[in-house]
């Protein structure tokens, strides 16, 4: 025989209201989507940085991009803005970035000798390497955030696992959000 499966209702004939933990998923899972749409437009900013013609204006671009998403996720999540660890994050960022500008310039150089589309070539590289940096940093704050401000204080190698994957995970995601919407 069927049975049908209907939600209680209370005197009234409304549902009952949601269990407390009920409420928790649900504005944990309201809070990650939001954040996980907050990454993906950083993401897509990120992104555009490439077009700028100087890498170091590019670099320091992303890191500005990345101390704001840093506080757009904290507020998402609402925890204090980290003003301390936002200036590790400049500091490491900048320090980080002095080979990478090295390594850019040299291959700048090396890919606008290619007549036509060597320009092109590398500011498509530099965008969607920036995008997948964003990527990562995001997904590692997010991490964070929803550990209730615990997983930055891991171990270094957690954290640089955990990063390295996120890096891993951006280069297949953050390609899609350079492709228009398929209408």
């Amino acid at each position: 025989m069927h049975q049908s499966h209907t939600k209680p209702e209370t005197v009234t004939g409304q549902e009952p209201p949601l269990s407390l933990r009920d409420a928790d998923v649900a504005i944990s899972e309201k809070k990650r989507l939001i954040a996980d749409n907050t990454i993906k437009n950083y993401v897509i900013l990120a992104m555009g940085t490439g077009l700028i013609p100087s890498s170091l204006v590019d670099i320091v671009a992303i890191t500005a991009l990345e101390v704001k998403m840093i506080g757009d996720l904290a507020r998402i999540y609402d925890f204090p803005i980290p003003h301390r660890l936002v200036r590790y994050k400049i500091l490491i960022s900048l320090l980080g970035s002095l080979g990478p500008v090295y390594l850019s310039v040299k291959m700048h150089a090396a890919l606008k000798s290619v007549p036509l589309i060597g320009h092109a070539v590398y500011v498509g590289m530099l965008s969607i390497t920036g995008g997948v940096a964003m990527y990562a940093v995001g997904k590692t704050f997010q991490r964070h955030y929803e550990s209730g401000g615990t997983f930055l204080s891991s171990e270094n190698s957690v954290l640089k696992n955990f990063f390295q994957e996120k890096y891993q995970e951006g280069k297949k995601v953050v390609p899609g959000y350079a492709r228009p919407a398929a209408v």
